[in-house]
């Protein structure tokens, strides 16, 4: 559903405790309301509390890779990290475990880099990894790679109709979790084969919604995603196998815009005659779960927790339709990140004003300003956050305080220095050696 128009009011946000998040785990007595129970996240099992030291390290020469690879990640399938060896000439991929160093396959030569203007690697129903390689004519078919990272083995290699980029008219690789799958404009979303071939179709309009261009986030990423329908309401479906969510609603409703979160879906609706915007929660199969009221609109750049917006107010909510948070309206479409039990908002335009609350105590925390909750962030071990900083690879922020509690030394001349997390491991590339970045103690 289309917005036809915010009008917000910049204030400070003001926390609304709401009585059901004693606990995540505890019991509960009988007659209460069941605790609170956040998303999954996959936080770094390190603490970042100190500056951290090198753990184990590996090079690209003990790699069994040519001198001079340059090797980032791809992707993860648990600990076990998929990386991508780059050199002029070509393209190797290799697993690592990220929890002690140890080569768990490859590395697997994939090809010459030829004329190739476009190449990406996506994981694809874990344990396969498709990597395909774009050249300059569209005419001509991409080249696409299927790997088998339990084993190393390269279980395809040949033309694919896939691209990287390019056309609208063609199928365009997007990476949801675990998953491939291709948007063709006007058209829809399909399913990637074993082959790098299009298996299942959900007829839309090819286009993943405005979640999916949010930053980097701990939350656990759903199986579903969404692309609008070519009418008013959005199409939401699974990445896994194509099936489409058809919530249960009466006939005289009429669905609008949909955001997948970590265990359901919200949908904004209106009634025939009546165009207020309201909203609900629905599983993953359809079913209704809430509907918070009154109505609004949902905020597409907050995915990890429900935020619907009003002209009055911006409110957080779980699923089953519990208030967490309510804040003023506010200037700008609001951006949030759930850490660990702290959920941070910002509402000024340029997105570096980060009010935090504890969903646990509904105590409001301080407010840090700058990038490193927004585009800079890489990781977070539920205390404090690692960002990327001006002349640092990676900084420690203390998420109590806002303070920066450490920087890692900048690139030397000629040295390249990188900072990843790679599923709950901190990674850093400094030229030809990658090692893991732990605690001191």
């Amino acid at each position: 559903m289309s917005r036809l128009r915010r009008l917000w009011v910049t204030g400070v946000a003001l926390l609304a405790l709401v009585g059901c998040a004693a606990s995540t785990t505890g019991r509960q007595s009988q007659g209460e309301a069941p605790a609170l129970e956040l998303p999954q996240q996959s936080l770094l099992t390190s603490s970042m509390r100190q500056q951290p030291v090198s753990g184990w390290t590996t090079t690209v020469d003990q790699l069994g890779l040519p001198p001079g690879t340059v090797v980032r990640p791809v992707g993860n399938i648990g600990d076990r990290g998929v990386f991508l060896g780059i050199t002029d000439e070509g393209w190797w991929l290799l697993g690592l475990d990220v929890t002690n160093g140890q080569r768990t396959f490859g590395p697997t030569r994939l090809g010459p880099a030829g004329d190739a203007t476009d190449f990406n690697c996506l994981v694809n129903g874990p344990p396969m990894v498709l990597c395909v390689r774009q050249g300059p004519e569209l005419s001509v078919p991409s080249t696409a790679w299927v790997i088998d990272t339990s084993s190393g083995e390269l279980t395809f290699d040949g033309p694919t109709d896939l691209r990287v980029t390019g056309p609208q008219d063609q199928p365009r690789l997007e990476q949801i979790g675990d998953y491939a799958i291709a948007g063709v404009t006007g058209k829809g979303m399909y399913g990637v084969g074993p082959r790098g071939e299009l298996t299942w179709f959900v007829p839309g309009d090819g286009m993943l919604s405005a979640q999916f261009a949010t930053w980097d986030r701990d939350t656990r990423l759903s199986t579903f995603a969404v692309q609008g329908g070519g009418g008013v309401a959005d199409v939401v479906f699974s990445v896994v196998d194509g099936k489409v969510v058809k919530p249960s609603v009466p006939q005289e409703v009429q669905l609008g815009q949909a955001i997948v979160y970590p265990k359901g879906i919200g949908y904004e609706y209106t009634r025939t005659g009546d165009f207020a915007e309201r909203v609900a929660f629905f599983d993953n199969t359809g079913k209704k779960l809430s509907e918070p009221e009154p109505g609004g609109t949902l905020e597409t750049r907050s995915v990890d927790l429900p935020m619907v917006g009003s002209k009055s107010n911006d409110r957080v909510f779980a699923l089953d339709g519990r208030k967490l948070l309510e804040l003023p309206a506010s200037g700008a479409p609001p951006n949030a990140r759930l850490i660990g039990p702290r959920f941070f908002v910002a509402t000024d335009a340029d997105h570096r004003v980060w009010q935090q609350f504890d969903l646990l105590t509904g105590e409001t925390g301080k407010t840090c300003e700058g990038d490193s909750l927004g585009f800079y962030y890489i990781a977070s071990d539920g205390e404090v956050a690692v960002a990327l900083g001006d002349g640092t690879p990676a900084q420690g922020i203390d998420l109590a305080t806002c303070g920066t509690l450490w920087s890692l030394p900048g690139s030397a001349p000629n040295e390249a220095k990188e900072v990843w997390k790679v599923h709950t491991t901190l990674v850093q590339r400094t030229n030809d050696r990658l090692f893991s970045l732990v605690s001191p103690k």
